[in-house]
């Protein structure tokens, strides 16, 4: 077929769309709510990705974490992981010393909410954290004011503490500056020194809700590591992104030959880098996409049937029509193209006012609700192109049935 005959054939699928403006309306109902669909499953799939990525990242593009447990986003562990020996300072020493790979290394301790009271005002949701003072340079994260911890002040185990600006907030008025002020911590006092820069939030929790006191201190006052109040952590940062694997390697044997794993048996401790854990998290999400796409799968072929449907009707109602064009000397091809763009019409039309309302959909989604949307442009093409598909798909049957119709036949038909 030439250009101008596919040309000829939409115009007059348009026209005979634009004669049945309810049928073709419903038509594309069907259609738009299938894509819409896909769509809106696509979006809050790839809102939640991409959400998840950039968490991931503000933790640092090449960041590794070892602790006794196996990486996991599950709350729960096995009695086996429980009852692992937990990771020591003298860990951490070794991995600073035997591995050439990392550019820093800092451990931390945590206790997941402490009392903390400043004169007559009190809050009981901050996380406390022990930590070296390499901990800044390792995750990227400083003070914005005042200063951080010292080797003299883990040396000496003071009682001094920097502040995440939600607990600042919370105990002090706008106009006081809290550096210098004594607080008081689980009921000991601490001094002042820092307060940390905005740090955002990881996965609906606030980062900015912490305190930040020398490791030492925090074993002095909390000596026993009771999960799930407590846990040991190793943040360890190598000299590139490109180290990450090498990094790995030398903490992942440097902990087993000081834990005395051996040869053959798994490892009795978790380390995980920010590339394993966006593994770990698409492994979770696997089953999610597949029930997704199923769904989808279903709004689409029911939009499919319904072209289908109306499709054969129209080869009915046009069967004399049909019948005219080939005695004047139309051919099966330019028949059967006729009715097939004007499936693919039909349903392209659905697939674009889907992708409209689907984008409008992700607006409202992302302005509306604490769900992330967002519909990356591969998306919108495969939109369209499986919007044109299922008019293929479902519109070839009516128009190879309307090219096959004896004219004779046709010519007759009331």
């Amino acid at each position: 077929m030439t250009f101008d005959d596919l040309k000829e054939s939409a115009v007059m699928a348009l026209s005979t769309l634009r004669a049945n403006k309810l049928r073709s309306t419903l038509t594309i109902l069907g259609v738009t709510v299938g894509v819409l669909t896909v769509l809106s499953m696509v979006s809050i799939i790839q809102g939640l990705n991409k959400t998840f990525a950039e968490q991931i990242e503000s933790l640092g593009s090449n960041t590794i974490f070892v602790n006794k447990f196996d990486p996991s986003f599950s709350p729960q562990k096995t009695q086996e992981e429980l009852q692992r020996k937990e990771l020591t300072m003298e860990d951490v020493d070794a991995i600073r010393r035997e591995a050439t790979s990392i550019a820093s290394v800092a451990p931390f301790q945590r206790k997941l909410s402490e009392t903390v009271r400043f004169k007559e005002k009190q809050t009981e949701t901050p996380i406390i954290f022990g930590v070296t003072p390499d901990y800044n340079f390792t995750l990227s994260q400083y003070v914005s004011e005042g200063r951080f911890i010292t080797d003299v002040d883990v040396s000496e185990r003071r009682n001094i503490a920097i502040l995440g600006r939600d607990v600042v907030k919370a105990l002090f008025p706008e106009y006081q500056n809290p550096i210098g002020e004594d607080i008081k911590i689980g009921g000991n006092v601490f001094k002042i020194v820092g307060i940390m820069e905005d740090l955002g939030t990881f996965f609906g929790q606030s980062r900015d809700n912490s305190i930040f006191v020398p490791i030492s201190t925090f074993q002095k006052y909390y000596p026993e590591i009771t999960f799930p109040d407590f846990v040991f952590v190793i943040i360890i940062r190598p000299k590139t992104r490109a180290e990450v694997p090498n990094a790995m390697a030398e903490v992942k044997e440097i902990l087993r030959r000081r834990r005395q794993v051996q040869y053959g048996e798994p490892d009795n401790f978790g380390i995980s880098s920010q590339d394993a854990l966006l593994d770990i998290y698409n492994q979770l999400t696997s089953a999610t996409y597949l029930v997704l796409t199923a769904i989808s799968a279903v709004a689409l072929m029911i939009g499919g049937i319904g072209v289908m449907n109306i499709m054969l009707v129209s080869v009915t109602e046009r069967t004399k029509e049909i019948g005219i064009r080939k005695a004047v000397g139309a051919t099966k091809i330019s028949i059967l193209s006729q009715f097939l763009i004007e499936a693919v019409i039909l349903t392209g039309i659905g697939g674009i006012i889907g992708l409209i309302i689907g984008e409008a959909t992700s607006f409202l989604i992302n302005t509306y609700s604490p769900l992330p949307a967002y519909i990356p442009i591969w998306a919108v093409i495969i939109g369209l192109v499986v919007s044109a598909g299922v008019g293929i798909v479902f519109g070839l049957y009516p128009a190879w049935k309307a090219s096959n119709l004896n004219p004779i036949d046709a010519l007759r038909y009331e």
